[in-house]
């Protein structure tokens, strides 16, 4: 996170850069927007883990993704992707368990996250990079995804994905209310706003279009396996109504709330861990 001293000048920046030059306030935004926040943050609660087998998953000519696996080749295989801002460290507490229960553990770094290094990084490149993934790693039991990343999988999910179930963790599924909720917080003049959805569209225009024609139909997805949702009642950072907006375009999703974990907490809750494993292993064993 910004210290507060960067928050008001990143909010006096805006201020008066608008006033000067609207359409670099809207470049300014934007670069901002798709640029993690120390996205090589420690989770001071993370489970240790075995060392993992390190490998690069290629995306194209120029991008490749630092990837990661743990347990026994036989073993069946689980997904975890993260969120916006962290990296595999903040799933260590579903890892573990997996990786106890006889599975087998992926994940890797996203974009501009972590050893996954690249001048960029947003919605449609996350979409690409679970994709890139599953292609190396094959079918999988299960993916589990958090925030940004439950995003992402809901996107790359309109073009089909090769796992038998779904779990996410606080999933964003309206960007555009996370875009509002963003330029609020740092006190980004309202015209920008009304702009940097377009904006961002129209800039990534052809790697948008091959999942949807706008920013709603891209989330739109009628990927139809077992899913699983957890949200807090009280996330302060994307509200339980993504979920619940989800859970009415996928009536076959079953969401369980948790209760003071708030964004990043639940996924530290042992409670929570245990009742992905029961769902994982449902069917599966």
């Amino acid at each position: 996170m910004y210290h507060p001293m960067q928050y008001k000048l990143i909010r006096g920046y805006f201020t008066c850069l608008n006033a000067l030059s609207p359409d670099l306030a809207l470049y300014s935004a934007y670069r901002l927007f798709h640029r993690p926040v120390n996205p090589k943050r420690r989770n001071r609660n993370a489970k240790p883990l075995p060392p993992a087998e390190s490998f690069f998953v290629p995306m194209d000519d120029d991008r490749a993704i630092q990837a990661y696996r743990w347990g026994p080749k036989e073993a069946p295989a689980v997904l975890l992707v993260h969120g916006w801002s962290t990296n595999p460290e903040s799933m260590s507490h579903f890892a573990s368990l997996l990786l106890e229960n006889g599975y087998r553990v992926f994940s890797y770094d996203a974009l501009r996250h972590g050893r996954s290094s690249h001048t960029f990084s947003d919605l449609a490149d996350w979409a690409d990079s679970v994709r890139a993934v599953m292609a190396s790693i094959g079918p999988v039991e299960c993916i589990i995804a958090h925030s940004f990343g439950g995003a992402a999988v809901t996107v790359a999910s309109k073009l089909g994905l090769e796992t038998k179930k779904l779990v996410l963790v606080s999933p964003i599924h309206d960007i555009r209310t996370v875009v509002r909720n963003f330029a609020v917080h740092f006190g980004i003049p309202s015209e920008i706003v009304e702009r940097l959805s377009d904006y961002t569209w129209h800039k990534n225009a052809e790697r948008f279009s091959k999942y949807g024609k706008d920013w709603s139909d891209i989330v739109t997805s009628a990927f139809h396996v077992p899913t699983l949702i957890f949200h807090d009642e009280a996330d302060r950072e994307i509200g339980i109504e993504h979920s619940r907006h989800l859970c009415q375009k996928w009536p076959w999703a079953e969401l369980h709330t948790t209760k003071g974990l708030g964004h990043r907490r639940i996924l530290d809750d042992e409670t929570v861990a245990k009742e992905i494993l029961r769902f994982i292993r449902n069917d599966s064993q």
